[in-house]
């Protein structure tokens, strides 16, 4: 989080609607005295009239007062019609008015004047206001929500409540615990402490969930040292997480799990960490998979709920046993002393006197139940303080939920208060977040936020021909900011890229742009490294590619038909075929099936009769491949693009990119080498974004929006606002159950989500704000992108 310079004041009433919430108190102000001014002239034509009834040799003259005074009357309602008109119409466009009051701020006589006193220097970014004032001082006689908007000071705020509870209410230290989401946040938290208390050891305790919950584990252990057997101990969660995927897909082949592993687009690993962030138990897991997955295999065969429940036993045991721990284990290992031993229970709940819990909106299941475990809502000893913005939940892939930011008062006794100063970026770019995210009616708080400084910058979206014309202005915008500011280190005349930061959706919009990176030899960094496997990190290619490669790797009998039937599984899956009926295509044959007979069973109820052929050339064409006889790669992508689901899944802009690179090559070596060559680069990339982050490397730095939250960022261009770019297909729920989604590890991707994504992508820069958009993909019109509308930002 980075903050700005001095107070700069508020704006004038001559500045455009737009920047009316700074003006509202001047504005409020004047209509008050307008309203007094004309009580005033009623009152004196009151008199007027009473005077001119009894004064006749006055009238000519006092009839000219009672005129003057008339217009005057007019003028001043004319302008408090006026300002009533400007007021309804920037509520209409940006939200809801706050007024700005002066509760809060601090008085020479106020008995805690001098710890702000204190702070004043320490605090080198704005001046505490009346809000982060108001909370800081809050007296915590309830749990202390904060709804803290994009770039509105909320680290420096409740880092000085933390200080201020410390020096100004006497707690001890070590009966305060402060946790967020990453390992930067909490360092941050923990050097803005250290200078807020002017202490080198303070023992307030800050870290990640993970590191506070395994702190107060180890602690539960020392105390009552029969602990330590509730849980899985280690080491080492990063080596113990190798071993864990060694481990796992070890039982997963000797319980015969693998037509539950490589099912849809996640792994079995996959979906029990999010079953697990979910909070559900292995007997729930089992009965998710008993539920959705038993009829992948025929009903003659053990079903598939009760291998997992045998093999997950047995993980459990082995893991035990060689302490396999995982980042995961900190949360139940607490989550299970909690629950089951009374005393542990105890101790942890008397453990802090308060719990502040930083971005609080990316809470998870696994993690709430912890919390109301340690601060139970009805008799909690402790104390929370919570603080994030609901507009800005976007890890509901994750299991993160924002119903319990927006939901915290009905369970907790709570005190509210709001900080809506955005001190990072210039009033346009506020105002657009304001405006985008409001379109989220009924899903939110609402709220508005105020931008801070008067500075003026770029905030507009550029219309493209194409991507190819997309990715080249992008890059030479990015070349003229780099030109204009301070070089890297001592480059001079070499664009300063690291002004500049690039955010796209998915790996799906990244086509163009590589290729004019590369193309033109600009260097950069991908924080997303996985996405640097272009068209092998698709979703869904990237698990159809998998099978392919495998079937082309199998060297025995049995291992070519088993990976022969899943090819033919997983083209029925893409003609809809259910697992059951899928399964009963490959249980009853006992030898290989012909790509005549497959593909008639897989498009048998396909009204579209061309598809018998179309699969069967399919699959014909792994035969060749696997006899290495001539054939055509181009074609292969052709007729698997073709493929019901895969038009239904993919973007037109993954497509195109699918089919361009199999043009590319002209045998499966060919495609292999590339897939390799990608991998290798992936590494490469491990190391450059070291030396990115160290300040050692000039380049443009490509992130996911998902990566970029909480960032500060100087220029931003968000790319690709176009229906399936941003926002990306979603679902609609009136086709889905939302309860069988999560039962499946499969959360739907939703329109509201995808705009507080939008919301968190535009609250990043600074400075300037470039929205870029295609008119054609792949030489055809597309729809522009909803959130353009919402934004209301001029189009270029």
């Amino acid at each position: 989080m980075r903050f700005f310079d001095k107070f700069t004041g508020r704006l004038s009433l001559q500045e455009e609607i737009a920047q009316l919430k700074q003006e509202l108190e001047i504005i409020l102000n004047v209509n008050t005295k307008l309203i007094q001014e004309r009580n005033q002239y009623q009152n004196e034509i009151h008199k007027l009239l009473d005077r001119i009834s009894y004064l006749d040799d006055s009238t000519s003259d006092l009839s000219s007062q009672l005129n003057d005074l008339n217009k005057k009357l007019d003028q001043a309602q004319q302008r408090i019609k006026n300002y009533e008109t400007l007021l309804g119409a920037y509520k209409d466009s940006y939200g809801e008015i706050k007024s700005q009051t002066n509760d809060g701020l601090i008085s020479d006589l106020d008995e805690d004047n001098s710890f702000f006193e204190f702070l004043l220097p320490k605090n080198d970014h704005n001046p505490f206001n009346a809000d982060q004032v108001n909370a800081i001082r809050y007296n915590m006689n309830k749990h202390l929500r904060i709804i803290a908007g994009a770039g509105s000071g909320k680290t420096q705020t409740i880092c000085a409540k933390a200080t201020y509870l410390t020096m100004m209410e006497n707690v001890p230290e070590d009966k305060i615990a402060m946790i967020t989401f990453t390992k930067k946040a909490a360092t941050e938290m923990e050097e803005r402490i250290k200078k807020f208390s002017d202490k080198e050891n303070c023992k307030i305790k800050i870290g990640t969930f993970h590191n506070v919950f395994k702190k107060i584990f180890d602690e539960l252990k020392l105390r009552y040292p029969y602990i330590a057997s509730m849980g899985i101990n280690g080491e080492d969660p990063f080596e113990g997480g190798k071993e864990y995927n060694k481990q796992l897909n070890l039982l997963i082949k000797e319980y015969n799990l693998k037509k539950l592993d490589e099912y849809g687009e996640k792994s079995l690993s996959e979906r029990i960490a999010y079953w697990t962030s979910m909070g559900f138990s292995t007997d729930d897991m089992v009965n998710f998979i008993d539920k959705h997955f038993n009829d992948l295999v025929s009903k003659d065969e053990v079903p598939l709920s009760e291998r997992f429940k045998k093999m997950h036993l047995k993980f459990y045991d082995l893991r035990k046993k060689n302490n396999i721990m995982v980042f995961d284990d900190y949360f139940i290992n607490l989550l299970n002393a909690l629950e089951e031993d009374e005393l542990a229970r105890e101790y942890a709940q008397n453990r802090f006197e308060y719990i502040f819990i930083d971005e609080f909106q990316d809470t998870n299941p696994l993690q709430m139940k912890i919390i109301n475990l340690l601060c139970p809502p009805k008799s909690a000893s402790t104390k929370l303080i919570i603080v994030g913005d609901d507009d800005q939940s976007i890890y509901a892939f994750r299991g993160a939920n924002p119903s319990y930011i927006k939901e915290f008062d009905k369970i907790y006794d709570t005190y509210t208060t709001t900080l809506m100063t955005n001190y990072r970026s210039s009033s346009k770019i506020v105002q657009a977040g304001n405006r985008v995210i409001a379109a989220n009616t009924g899903d939110r708080i609402e709220k508005t936020m105020s931008p801070f400084h008067k500075a003026t910058g770029d905030c507009y979206a550029k219309a493209l021909s194409d991507t190819a014309q997309e990715a080249d202005w992008i890059i030479e915008k990015a070349k003229e900011i780099g030109l204009k500011c301070k070089p890297f280190k001592d480059m001079i005349n070499i664009p300063n890229f690291k002004e500049s930061v690039i955010l796209y959706r998915s790996v799906g919009q990244l086509k163009s742009l590589l290729f004019s990176l590369d193309k033109q030899q600009i260097p950069y960094v991908i924080e997303a490294n996985e996405d640097i496997l272009g068209i092998f990190n698709i979703n869904k290619f990237k698990w159809d590619f998998k099978i392919w490669k495998r079937l082309m790797e199998s060297n025995t009998k049995s291992m070519k038909i088993q990976m022969w039937n899943n090819l033919i599984e997983q083209t029925g899956y893409l003609f809809f075929k259910n697992k059951s009926q899928m399964s009963q295509l490959i249980s009853k044959s006992n030898e290989f099936i012909t790509p005549k007979n497959a593909a008639e069973f897989i498009c048998s109820q396909n009204k579209d009769k061309s598809y018998v052929q179309k699969v069967e050339t399919f699959f014909n064409l792994f035969i060749k491949i696997r006899n290495r006889a001539s054939y055509s790669l181009n074609e292969l992508a052709k007729l698997y693009l073709s493929f019901p689901l895969i038009k239904e899944n993919l973007t037109t802009e993954e497509s195109s990119w699918i089919q361009n690179e199999f043009q590319h090559f002209t045998r499966w070596s060919d495609l292999i080498n590339r897939y390799e060559s990608l991998k290798k680069t992936k590494e490469e990339m491990k190391k450059q974004l070291n030396e990115y982050h160290a300040g050692n490397l000039n380049a443009l730095y490509l992130m996911t929006i998902h990566k970029s939250k909480g960032l500060s960022i100087p220029n931003v261009f968000v790319i690709g606002l176009h229906n399936e770019g941003l926002p990306i297909k979603q679902v609609n729920l009136d086709d889905y159950s939302l309860e069988e989604q999560i039962e499946k590890a499969e959360p739907p991707t939703t329109i509201e989500e995808e705009r507080r994504l939008m919301y968190v992508a535009v609250t990043r820069p600074q400075h300037n704000l470039y929205v870029t958009f295609p008119k054609t993909i792949n030489n055809k019109p597309c729809k522009r992108s909803i959130f353009l509308k919402e934004l209301k930002i001029p189009i270029k």
